[in-house]
């Protein structure tokens, strides 16, 4: 390698105001004072071919042009130059200009500085690749975060809209338990105006005895056409015998027994067992005549005992009625022969 090309083009290179270019370094050196014969230690701060900066350990009193020697490593190369002071502070920051250098050690220097220059050079570009790949890795962490904030939202959002569906259903739910509760409030009070309505109908109708005392018939006109049985079968009531069931509507139970006494407004029964309510007790009473089937709604009117009661007929169907008096009209007609 020729050194003097070496040389000339670290020098042009990095000329700048101080004709070459100053180098940072940090590296421990020696000064000798020629003229008193003093040595400083001290270090250098920068470096370049044509002189250093340096930075003594104790304050010294060293004058501008000052002949010193100054000896020092960089690299593991061993310098030792001589030089004058171009300046100082007066305290302990010193500017040498290197003098009487010869070409070999001068390029031996250029050598070094070659090196700090292309080791500062990439530094430079070591930490421009770092800064860069940190900008990169804060870029993409960025990237990251919003990716997590924006999928969080969702995720809230989808949460929210879950929680108001939700919160729809209950409300929903919410209200036909209301609209229920309501149907129901308003079926108890139609049934308690409808009790306390049949109720009055029934006290209105205690007067009229629900069994009236049997009447003999009264002497027949002479006419045989004139049957006294079509006069009285309204209100007479007629002994029957045969099997009954009382349906109790309100306990959902029934009751067996058999029927006393008939007629088209109700009946007395002889119950197999003590009746368990009181009058004014919905029920149905199921019964055969000559072989038709009868089941007649009806109300408890009254009990004589613990194992008698009359009923009386209550919302019969026109066809039942029909059948109902043509049997007791039959009745009537086997009494009266």
């Amino acid at each position: 390698m020729d050194t003097k090309n070496t040389t000339e083009r670290v020098a042009e290179q990095y000329l700048d105001r101080r004709e070459v270019p100053r180098f940072e370094v940090d590296e421990s050196a020696a000064l000798l004072h020629i003229a008193s014969g003093t040595r400083y230690t001290c270090r250098i701060l920068d470096l370049s071919l044509g002189g250093c900066r340096m930075c003594l350990d104790q304050k010294q009193s060293l004058r501008e042009s000052a002949r010193v020697e100054l000896t020092f490593k960089v690299n593991g190369i061993l310098f030792r130059f001589p030089g004058v002071t171009k300046w100082t502070d007066g305290r302990s920051m010193i500017g040498i200009e290197f003098a009487a250098m010869s070409s070999r050690r001068k390029d031996e220097l250029a050598e070094i500085i070659s090196e700090i220059a292309a080791e500062i050079a990439a530094n430079a570009a070591r930490q421009a690749a770092e800064e860069k790949a940190a900008k990169e890795r804060e870029a993409a962490e960025e990237e990251d975060r919003l990716q997590q904030e924006k999928r969080r939202l969702m995720q809230d959002l989808e949460l929210s809209k879950e929680q108001s569906e939700k919160q729809d259903e209950q409300e929903q739910a919410e209200d036909e338990t209301l609209r229920k509760l309501a149907e129901k409030e308003n079926q108890r009070r139609r049934a308690e105006r409808e009790a306390l309505q049949l109720a009055a109908q029934f006290r209105s109708a205690a007067a009229v005895p629900l069994v009236p005392q049997r009447v003999e018939p009264e002497a027949a006109p002479a006419s045989p056409d004139n049957s006294a049985p079509k006069e009285r079968r309204a209100a007479v009531r007629h002994d029957v015998d045969t099997v009954a069931v009382i349906h109790l509507i309100n306990i959902a139970s029934k009751l067996t027994g058999r029927i006393v006494d008939l007629s088209l407004g109700g009946c007395r029964i002889r119950t197999d067992g003590r009746f368990p309510v009181g009058i004014y007790t919905r029920v149905e009473t199921e019964f055969h005549l000559e072989g038709i089937p009868f089941r007649l709604g009806g109300v408890v009117q009254a009990i004589y005992d613990g194992n008698k009661v009359g009923v009386r007929f209550l919302d019969m169907s026109p066809r039942k009625r029909e059948q109902l008096e043509q049997l007791i009209a039959e009745f009537g007609e086997s009494h009266g022969s």
